[in-house]
């Protein structure tokens, strides 16, 4: 396999941490000021438990940028791992292929409303993080709740009302870039009220939205009916 920054994330991306250590190890003899590849290769170093390496190589890369916060909070992290039992909850795992992309059922998004450069410095690529809904719009945040950004409103709004009715999903990091994050979206499991229906279908999005708004507004007139069936005295 070629060794290039995409093939590095693409790895990372998999779950093929041995791969994505041998991609990020050549990148780095090609370049020893590749901080990226430096900082792929520790997180790979984590997936694998080898603490250790990954603790040498943050510093290694606070040598040469001592104010980078994604370093910084990783190497806390391990630093802190003897006080913590549960080493899934320091450095989330998932399983292999979970983000292997899937017509209809996963997609990959580009952020807004970003948070500061402080806070998106400290993501990890391959990293997962939660999708959080709210009233009018999905929010991603981190394990520990810190704000990354926001979905767009058309995709929030398709989101939201998936998830209304039961659907599951999880997310991971799959790129970062200045003043642009991406995340991949996998659909987990369906609803009872919307289970014939992929979230990111390939119809058109016109043609798309008219028929998810047409499949929700017929269940909830369904479940509406029910319940005015319910109220009625029986004809006599």
């Amino acid at each position: 396999m070629l060794a290039t920054s995409q093939t590095a994330i693409d790895s990372a991306l998999a779950q093929n941490w041995l791969i994505a250590i041998k991609i990020n190890k050549e990148l780095i003899k090609k370049n020893k000021d590749d901080l990226d590849a430096f900082a792929r290769l520790a997180y790979a170093y984590t997936q694998v438990n080898e603490f250790e390496k990954a603790k040498k190589i943050y510093k290694k890369i606070l040598t040469i940028d001592k104010y980078n916060q994604l370093a910084q909070k990783n190497l806390n992290k391990i630093n802190n791992i003897g006080k913590n039992a549960n080493l899934k909850q320091v450095f989330p795992r998932v399983q292999p292929g979970l983000f292997i992309e899937e017509p209809g059922k996963t997609k990959v998004i580009n952020l807004i409303n970003l948070a500061p450069n402080k806070g998106i410095s400290q993501l990890n690529i391959g990293e997962t993080v939660n999708i959080h809904p709210k009233k009018h719009s999905v929010e991603i945040r981190g394990t520990d709740k810190s704000y990354y950004g926001a979905l767009p409103d058309d995709i929030a709004f398709r989101l939201l009302k998936f998830i209304a009715a039961g659907n599951t999903y999880i997310a991971c990091i799959k790129n970062i870039q200045k003043n642009c994050v991406s995340i991949f979206v996998r659909e987990i499991s369906r609803g009872k009220k919307l289970s014939h229906l992929s979230t990111f279908t390939p119809l058109p999005s016109k043609e798309y939205s008219s028929s998810v708004n047409r499949e929700i507004k017929k269940t909830l007139s369904l479940d509406e009916g029910e319940e005015e069936d319910d109220q009625e005295e029986p004809a006599e």
